[in-house]
């Protein structure tokens, strides 16, 4: 009887050993041999960031949050980034971008109608790192004067922007289901 209770209980341990010290091996793996993290088929990209900021001006066409892009103007510090929001009532707020932007990271949605606008517009360059995923979208803008304006500006903001360098995951690294062996038969 010893003898089987014996041999159950070395068996138990290797089946709960075993994966704990595999799991530890796969984990010791990802890292580099400074213990930090890699990037497993990391590519070098290029950001460029803008140096300038925007004063970015929205009326409210609807009630309930629905606002269109009237003007946008490039200033020289970026910090002090604002929107100018003109409402159907008559008040005018001019709001910070940074205001905005610590709001939405810390979950407040006070003004995540006026936030989803400005991301389609020259603003988005102040929430975004990369100038390259600042493209305004004409169906924000309350005119298409305003909207070729703000076009003509991104490119101000393009000639005068910062660039680095910075490693992203390649295409094995970028999620699950991104190799090929996870991908389904036809699709």
């Amino acid at each position: 009887m010893k003898k089987n209770s014996f041999t159950i209980s070395i068996f138990c341990k290797k089946n709960i050993l075993f994966p704990i010290m595999a799991f530890s091996l796969l984990n010791l793996q990802s890292c580099g041999g400074d213990g930090s993290p890699r990037i497993k088929d990391g590519e070098s990209v290029t950001i460029k960031e803008s140096s300038k900021g925007t004063v970015t001006e929205v009326e409210e066409v609807k009630p309930g949050d629905d606002f269109k892009i009237i003007d946008e103007k490039i200033i020289d510090d970026k910090t002090k980034s604002t929107a100018i929001v003109h409402y159907l009532n008559g008040k005018t707020d001019t709001l910070s971008l940074q205001k905005l932007k610590s709001e939405s990271q810390s979950g407040n949605h006070t003004h995540s109608a006026l936030r989803g606008v400005l991301m389609y517009s020259l603003a988005s360059a102040f929430f975004s790192r990369n100038l390259a995923n600042t493209t305004p979208n004409s169906s924000y803008y309350k005119t298409a004067d305003a909207y070729n304006k703000s076009t003509g500006l991104k490119n101000d903001m393009v000639k005068t922007a910062t660039s680095r360098r910075v490693m992203t995951p390649g295409r094995a690294s970028r999620g699950y289901g991104a190799g090929k062996s996870f991908r389904s038969y036809g699709g």
